[in-house]
């Protein structure tokens, strides 16, 4: 998904556990950077190296904020035993403010970049306006459409149920033992 900070969908895959969890994100950021080159249009700015690369870097803001409402919504899924639409209804109760300041904190840091002048100014304002706009929009598909595409796709989990013992399962299981003991360590 990202090559500025190197997540791929199979990382995404080991820490959310499921393709289910792994598709919502890769839903999700394309709406996000499609948007955004709404945006580039609106402001008049051309798709050229500087606004394409400032694409790349956002993917890494955009994905996160998807992964946020996906982990959020699976953790009240195990802890509570719900389904996922009561799971997503009480996770935007708890999680929106959060998704809210990690998007206006992250725009604020490139807004002010925006207003510089002089020739420099004119190549910052296009990185600035598609980061801004690429990380705003990505702060509304987290509360609108990653939340409904959880409710849709998610499965409840199955508590009491062991489960199988496939290949993919086991090598989840060894990952999560191993990043357990470094997170403890």
């Amino acid at each position: 998904l990202d090559a500025q900070s190197g997540i791929t969908k199979g990382e995404v895959f080991f820490f959310l556990g499921d393709w289910r969890s792994t598709l919502i994100p890769t839903l999700a950021v394309p709406v996000s950077l499609i948007g955004a080159f709404a945006a580039i249009q609106a402001f008049g700015l051309t798709i050229n190296l500087i606004t394409l690369f400032a694409l790349v870097m956002a993917i890494g803001v955009v994905v996160d904020n998807a992964i946020v409402v996906v982990e959020a919504v699976h953790a009240k899924m195990e802890s509570e035993d719900l389904a996922p639409y009561p799971a997503v209804q009480k996770v935007l109760g708890e999680i929106s403010g959060a998704v809210i300041a990690i998007t206006l904190m992250m725009t604020a840091v490139f807004v002010p970049v925006a207003f510089m002048t002089g020739p420099v100014g004119v190549f910052y304002r296009q990185f600035a306006i598609t980061m801004a706009s690429s990380i705003v929009l990505s702060g509304v598909v987290a509360l609108t459409l990653t939340p409904v595409l959880c409710a849709m796709i998610l499965k409840k989990p199955n508590h009491g149920v062991p489960k199988r013992k496939t290949p993919i399962n086991l090598a989840l299981d060894a990952f999560n033992r191993l990043f357990e003991r470094g997170t403890n360590r």
